[in-house]
């Protein structure tokens, strides 16, 4: 009598399958939602011109939201991702913590790779990716931690961090470096950026999936978001950072911009750069020597030159710093890119609200947003892409956007990453870093997509 065995072969996926299982279980298409409008939101920070500072009276201002508060999303998004890809709401222990540690050093690696050949390109573009590398191995050391004390990390970094980094740049006037860029005054600094991470690993551990977990969650992100912004405001530290803070003591010259209409040209050489700016110096500071033949006479220096190098100056430099006051506007600071508490909370709370109520509402959008949470969910290849594009557009160095750039990236990001998704699946680069992190790290449970 012949026996029959079940077959074990796996029908191939098709495009229709894949449309119907889009967004569902395992993966969470309110996370996919919240990450395509991270992408989408940094696309727009860097091809619109953005007025600098938003009046509710005036619509047209709001674009000035994806300033800063796109990238603090895609932060708090590295947190809740990385908690999905090592256990969910189950903390990992021994061998699987380890495995675990290794699959983020390597993933880390490969996003770090990626964000130097961007950089490569010269785009002007403050690229994330390497920051976002150096995120994920910054996270190996809070994967093995339950949720309380991931919260209690935050907010000890949010809270004092700034205020840390504010004195130290204060107390070191004339330190410079990669290493202090990375850590205590970059455009992105691991200072915020760690706490950010490790509230979106808390929420994360949380299990965001819980309705309730969600709500609370949503509650949570609105009152930070109302307590960072009112006492940023309150304050008047919305436009000011620490680092500008500190660096307004010192004797170079400062620069505004103001309109057209109302600008005083007189006693003034101005460069026209053809796009609508002019460049101006006041004729008393302009050099009057030529590139080849300088002289002290000629030169724009009107004062006998004083050596302040070394251990003379030290005193009056940090003196100048006013370390109260930088310490002050690092804690106040609210603005976009300034890393101050206050940006912390206001725009890391509005980033948990934002997460907290897609999830909440991300199943019965799942269609609906669908060319969205597509974008979603390959956001590395998404942001890649759009870096690629503007270069291609204006070239290296360029500044000159057109008007239609950002359309056209938006809409055809949307297109593209839903063709891809129903046709092939999973993004290329995510492809290479989950093939990056099981080649250094194999092990025989999968490790669940983010």
């Amino acid at each position: 009598m012949a026996t029959l065995t079940p077959s074990t072969e796996v029908t191939p996926a098709t495009p229709s399958s894949r449309l119907r299982a889009f967004g569902m279980a395992p993966r969470i298409v309110g996370l996919d939602i919240a990450r395509g409008l991270a992408v989408l939101g940094m696309a727009a920070a860097h091809t619109v011109a953005l007025p600098g500072e938003i009046r509710w009276s005036d619509p047209s201002t709001w674009v000035e939201l994806v300033s800063g508060r796109s990238s603090i999303l895609f932060a708090v998004l590295a947190g809740v991702s990385i908690a999905l890809m090592t256990g969910r709401s189950r903390i990992p222990t021994g061998a699987e913590l380890a495995t675990h540690r290794l699959r983020l050093v390597a993933r880390g690696l490969v996003i770090f790779a990626i964000g130097l050949v961007l950089e490569l390109l010269g785009t002007n573009i403050a690229v994330i990716l390497t920051f976002y590398g150096a995120v994920y191995a910054v996270a190996v050391m809070f994967i093995g931690m339950r949720a309380y004390a991931l919260v209690v990390w935050a907010a000890a970094m949010a809270v004092a961090g700034p205020a840390v980094a504010a004195t130290l740049i204060a107390l070191s006037p004339s330190a410079s470096g990669a290493g202090i860029s990375f850590i205590l005054e970059g455009t992105y600094s691991i200072v915020p950026w760690t706490a950010l991470m490790l509230a979106g690993l808390a929420l994360g551990r949380l299990d965001i999936t819980r309705r309730k977990t969600a709500a609370l969650a949503l509650a949570v992100g609105v009152a930070l978001s109302v307590v960072g912004y009112t006492a940023g405001s309150a304050w008047g530290g919305s436009d000011s950072s620490y680092v500008s803070a500190y660096s307004s003591s010192s004797s170079m010259p400062s620069y505004e911009s103001i309109p057209g209409e109302e600008a005083d040209l007189a006693g003034k050489t101005c460069e026209d750069y053809g796009d609508g700016t002019l460049v101006c110096y006041s004729d008393d500071v302009m050099y009057t020597g030529t590139y080849e033949e300088p002289s002290i006479e000629d030169s724009f220096i009107e004062e006998p030159f004083v050596d302040e190098s070394g251990w003379a100056g030290v005193g009056d430099m940090i003196a100048a710093a006013d370390i109260p006051g930088a310490v002050a506007t690092a804690f106040f600071s609210s603005g976009p890119h300034t890393g101050g508490t206050m940006e912390i909370l206001g725009s890391g709370g509005l980033a948990i609200a934002i997460i907290a109520l897609l999830v909440l509402t991300g199943d019965s959008l799942r269609y609906a947003l669908l060319p969205l949470a597509a974008v979603g969910s390959m956001p590395l290849t998404a942001y890649s892409a759009h870096i690629v594009a503007i270069w291609i557009v204006i070239g290296p160095g360029g500044w000159d956007q057109p008007a239609w750039l950002y359309p056209f990236l938006a809409v055809g990001l949307l297109i593209a990453c839903s063709a891809w998704a129903i046709l092939v699946g999973r993004g290329p680069l995510e492809r290479l870093t989950a093939w990056a992190a099981a080649r250094l790290a194999p092990a025989a449970t999968r490790i669940p997509a983010a």
